[in-house]
């Protein structure tokens, strides 16, 4: 019996209160000084308003950033947030909508190319990697709300995850049709894409150390189309047939 999923509500927040102690800069946006521009209501670019506030939630999480902090690194009234978008809930929706779809279309490319399944496939392996090496703050932001339920996971699954992942799925299925690949399922295809390779360039500090070992590495570059080589090494490898794991 497939078990039935919890959907959560979105939170009716009112707009935000000024919470002192989340006052706090971040390394990757410190705040502008100066009071807001007067014209900002007319000048102020909407590519500019959600990739700063995408931004924010992917380096502090949904809790921790403010409308307040956005506000000030934007240099703009806090109230044209609020006047705007009401509450943290609907723009932290529409910064999610605004990065995702921006960042899918590389990728989505592969779903409508001509060839062969196959071919496709490895397309879209090789650009999934790619993918990772340039959109780091999405793999961080997915894993954050990834780790417990919420209204936010259920957006992001809804909107973005598990159409991705139904198409890869029929994609799997079609190769499979034509080639011998892996039995391997497309969430467990899309995990290694997304928090394999995707996590080992959003964590580039502790992966920077452990790879010291004298030699000059490969650029980032040359080391996404590496692992994407290593994946479709296995996605295509002939599976090796089962024996009992008690006998070696």
């Amino acid at each position: 019996m497939t078990k039935a999923r919890t959907v959560h509500r979105m939170p009716n927040d009112a707009p935000e209160a000024r919470p002192a102690d989340r006052e706090r800069k971040t390394p990757a946006l410190e705040r502008r000084r100066g009071r807001p521009r007067a014209d900002a209501r007319d000048s102020l670019d909407e590519a500019q308003l959600l990739r700063t506030a995408f931004a924010r939630f992917a380096a502090s999480g949904y809790e921790a950033a403010t409308m307040r902090a956005m506000a000030r690194e934007l240099n703009v009234s806090h109230n044209l947030l609020n006047v705007r978008f009401g509450r943290k809930s609907e723009l932290w929706k529409a910064a999610v909508d605004w990065r995702l779809r921006e960042a899918s279309q590389s990728v989505e490319l592969a779903f409508a190319a001509d060839g062969t399944a196959e071919e496709r496939l490895r397309d879209l392996v090789r650009r999934f990697c790619r993918w990772a090496l340039d959109n780091s703050d999405i793999v961080t932001i997915s894993h954050q709300e990834g780790q417990q339920e919420s209204w936010r996971l259920d957006y992001i699954l809804q909107q973005f995850a598990m159409p991705f992942q139904r198409r890869l799925q029929r994609l799997l299925a079609e190769a499979a049709d034509s080639s011998v690949i892996f039995p391997i399922s497309s969430g467990a295809l899309l995990a290694l894409l997304v928090h394999g390779v995707g996590s080992y360039f959003a964590l580039r500090p502790m992966h920077d150390a452990l790879l010291q070992d004298g030699d000059k590495p490969p650029s980032l570059v040359e080391q996404a189309a590496s692992m994407a080589d290593f994946l479709l090494a296995g996605v295509f490898a002939t599976p090796t047939p089962k024996g009992d794991p008690l006998q070696g």
